[in-house]
């Protein structure tokens, strides 16, 4: 037992030992890269730092100074010169003329490809093929016509970086999110009945508190974690867009794991569900407007409440009228086909989220971990505040758990369909990345919830 401790000290003693070389070496490097003057060639680049880390030959498309710099004819980075680098993205639907000889850059995202961003932004002023030269992948030297034209040392992603990346969907993609998002909530229709409704009457108060809960707390709530946080506009969107969400279409089976009380949770998600049509456009302009009068930030994005209302209620409303129209007129297939479409709802969704993940990878595997503790914290506010309300005003902890669950899951996957709506958000990346977040931590988190309710008395 010594002999180990001993062997586990030496082991520990030798990676810490090479771990701080490393970061010897890696200051070193970004000493000595910040002496290299402009116009140095890769000889002596080369007898000065030596050999690069990886070399990247690239096209840079210059506007105004800034950058859209492409590798494979997509735009891989976009770097900002100094006198614009507080420049604030525009959206496709607010682009005009006199927009784009004033900022062609701010229309253009990481991740486009020539025809998108020729489309967009017009001709470059120029166009020179270069190289990146990267030591330690952190300091990177740009090369143009084989002289250094700039250094750069210990690169950062920030926050700021997801404002810039545009998460593509073929239309294919994104009418694949419509339907499986259409099939969702008319497979949540069918099992809405009246009787549902009728909790209302007989015991009210739960049902409001769960319906105050998710539409007028969380949001605020979510208000309020903004402006102490201060994220980026993007991000920011994204969170008060998923506050503004209506519950997650697996809510029910999370309650039913945690022993809540199924009923409640049914008749929420059934108000909730056909209340969203209105509610979701309404408390994201609301709260989306407010924040950007309260902050010092100037959100880059106009709130097209319209849009959102049409989108929505295409998405939802529609779906849920036939649901609805289904259950009522064929109430035996309705019974027969509710069950095979909760499953399929719950497979549908993860699918869902898996095509949004597929198509980016690259993006969320770089960047996710900007927004992983936000999404954390913020659900686990959803969480809180809807066991507290509930708790506050005595009602039982079944309806506590209900009400926690209904709140703390939220139909990201219509966040992600609105966040893709080249009308609305165009796949803004900070939006994105928030909303697809959700949509897989709100179901490790609920079902975390769920097991450890599941082993606790009422």
């Amino acid at each position: 037992m010594k002999r180990i401790s001993t062997i586990t000290l030496k082991l520990l003693v030798f990676l810490l030992v090479i771990l701080l070389s490393s970061l010897a070496n890696a200051e070193t490097i970004a000493k000595k890269i910040k002496t290299i003057p402009q116009g140095s060639d890769s000889a002596f680049i080369t007898k000065t730092l030596g050999t690069p880390t990886e070399i990247q030959v690239v096209f840079r498309y210059f506007y105004q100074g800034n950058q859209a710099v492409f590798i494979d004819s997509v735009i891989r980075d976009i770097r900002l010169a100094e006198p614009h680098k507080k420049l604030k993205i525009k959206l496709k639907r607010q682009l005009k003329a006199e927009q784009k000889k004033e900022t062609p850059i701010s229309s253009l995202r990481i991740g486009m490809n020539i025809s998108e961003a020729l489309e967009r932004a017009g001709e470059p002023d120029s166009i020179v093929k270069g190289e990146d030269w990267y030591y330690t992948n952190r300091h990177r030297i740009e090369m143009a016509n084989g002289k250094v034209i700039k250094t750069e040392v210990h690169l950062k992603a920030t926050l700021e970086t997801l404002d810039w990346i545009w998460l593509n969907f073929t239309k294919g993609g994104l009418l694949f999110m419509n339907i499986t998002l259409a099939l969702i909530m008319f497979g949540i229709a069918l099992q809405i009945k009246i009787e549902h409704f009728k909790l209302l009457l007989v015991s009210p108060k739960p049902v409001i508190l769960g319906f105050l809960s998710q539409f007028l707390v969380l949001p605020f709530f979510t208000f309020l974690l903004v402006l102490i946080i201060q994220p980026t506009p993007s991000v920011a969107m994204g969170m008060i867009l998923v506050a503004a969400c209506p519950g997650g279409n697996i809510s029910n089976f999370i309650s039913s794991l945690a022993k809540g009380n199924v009923a409640l949770s049914i008749t929420l998600t059934a108000i909730a569900t056909l209340a969203a049509i209105f509610m979701t456009p309404f408390n994201f302009a609301f709260w989306g407007k407010l924040y950007s009068a309260a902050s010092n930030l100037v959100i880059p994005i106009e709130i097209d409440a319209w849009e959102m209302i049409r989108t929505v209620l295409i998405l939802l409303g529609i779906p849920v009228i036939l649901g609805i129209a289904f259950a009522r007129f064929f109430p035996n297939t309705a019974e027969r086909i509710s069950k095979p479409f909760k499953i399929f709802s719950i497979v549908a969704f993860l699918g869902f989220v898996v095509a949004a993940l597929a198509a980016n990878f690259g993006y969320f595997l770089k960047y996710i971990h900007l927004i992983a503790l936000i999404v954390l914290v913020h659900n686990g506010l959803g969480l809180l505040v809807g066991y507290t309300i509930p708790s506050i005003f005595k009602l039982s902890k079944q309806d506590r758990r209900t009400i926690a669950i209904e709140t703390g899951i939220q139909n990201s996957g219509l966040g992600l369909v609105l966040i893709f709506n080249p009308n609305l958000f165009d796949g803004l990346g900070g939006m994105a990345f928030i909303a697809a977040f959700w949509g897989i931590w709100h179901i490790v988190s609920g079902l975390g919830i769920a097991y450890y309710w599941s082993r606790k008395p009422l």
